[in-house]
């Protein structure tokens, strides 16, 4: 007997006993109406089984509308979603058809629910996904910009190199030919051309040292050492003096880096954030670790970053600074250096104003914990 054909006897058996119980009523109710003569026996008896065939039919339609039906549409789309999506929901063939209705719906539950946690898992696999491919995007375009920018730096070492050599050389002549009564403005021309031709020599250095940067000697560094000792470089900038620097590093610290580039980045990273502010205001560090990774902060209380600089912040040559102050050069070598050692290196507005910088580095063992290879 099928599940459908068990519900509707059971309903209907349901409804008899509802209609017995009725017969029984009335036949209480009648008794007294016998004994006064009112109904005879034979009456009172087809009055009760009248009543009982009422309740009994009244009762099934109504148990019928309000159940069987119900019942018969969810196990069809039990039926449907066990055929169709292979979903295990209508249990076995035995048993009354509204617990197999209960267990199917339970279990239509539990399915969806699985669902739901499979598809926001998908959805954070291809957020994931997404972002590293954004990241093997934009370093492509910094692999592109690194070969446009070495093959500069290889024809500019030539061709700018060489004469600007001997324009430093013929200065320094001018320099030394120079009378001690010499014209002031002629002695300080000879000094703005040296000055110049300084500036164009750091400019290529710095071209140079982009374009082909030193392998890193990794080792293990402290890092409120290595933070201490760019601050004191930083201090003798005059551009730096009249920065107050808070610094909330934690002890025991320690990165795997190289000192000296790690010293250029954080130097880097002061003064920028000292050029921000114009020489005046507060800078804030701030350290902490996570896993195997530390991270640095560095908070200056400047006016910020525009929100349409903050992709290209770390291209080679852009700069906000005005011309002349800047070569566009020194986020970028920082970038890079920083991706040389296992880290990243980037930028944000903070919460309160001013712009925030991250180095996050590799973290390096505890003093006599597990080596690591370098």
């Amino acid at each position: 007997m099928s599940a459908r054909r068990r519900l509707r006897t059971l309903l209907l058996l349901d409804a008899a006993a509802i209609a017995a119980i009725m017969a029984v009523a009335l036949l209480g109710l009648g008794l007294p109406l016998s004994a006064r003569r009112s109904l005879s026996p034979a009456e009172l008896g087809a009055v009760a089984a009248a009543a009982a065939v009422v309740a009994t039919l009244l009762g099934g339609w109504l148990l019928w509308r309000s159940v069987a039906r119900p019942v018969d549409r969810i196990l069809d789309a039990a039926s449907r979603l066990a055929s169709e999506e292979g979903l295990p929901v209508l249990g076995e063939g035995s048993g009354l058809a509204l617990s197999r209705a209960a267990l199917a719906f339970e279990r239509i539950a539990a399915a969806l629910e699985q669902e739901r946690r499979r598809l926001a898992a998908k959805v954070e696999e291809l957020t994931r996904a997404g972002r590293a491919l954004d990241d093997a995007q934009a370093s492509l375009v910094r692999s592109e910009r690194l070969a446009t920018v070495g093959r500069l730096a290889s024809g500019l070492a030539h061709e700018i190199g060489n004469p600007l050599g001997a324009i430093s050389g013929y200065v320094e002549i001018a320099r030394g030919r120079l009378p001690r009564d010499a014209d002031p403005e002629l002695a300080g021309a000879v000094n703005r051309i040296a000055e110049a031709a300084a500036r164009i020599d750091r400019t290529l250095r710095d071209l140079l040292d982009f374009a082909r940067p030193a392998p890193p000697r990794l080792a293990p560094l402290a890092l409120a050492a290595a933070v201490e000792a760019a601050v004191r470089l930083a201090r003798v900038q005059p551009r730096f003096r009249q920065v107050e620097v808070t610094s909330t590093l934690p002890a025991g610290l320690r990165v795997l880096a190289d000192e000296h580039q790690l010293g250029q980045v954080l130097l880097n990273l002061l003064l920028n954030a000292a050029d921000a502010m114009g020489g005046a205001g507060r800078v804030t560090l701030s350290a902490s670790q996570e896993g195997e990774a530390v991270e640095l902060a560095v908070a200056d209380a400047g006016p910020g970053i525009a929100a349409e600089h903050l992709p290209r912040l770390f291209e080679p040559f852009f700069t906000t600074k005005e011309p002349g102050e800047g070569t566009g050069l020194g986020l970028a070598i920082s970038h890079r250096i920083v991706e040389s050692l296992g880290g990243a290196l980037s930028a944000e507005n903070g919460a309160v104003g001013g712009a925030v910088f991250r180095l996050r580095l590799p973290a390096a063992p505890a003093p006599g914990g597990p080596a690591t290879a370098c």
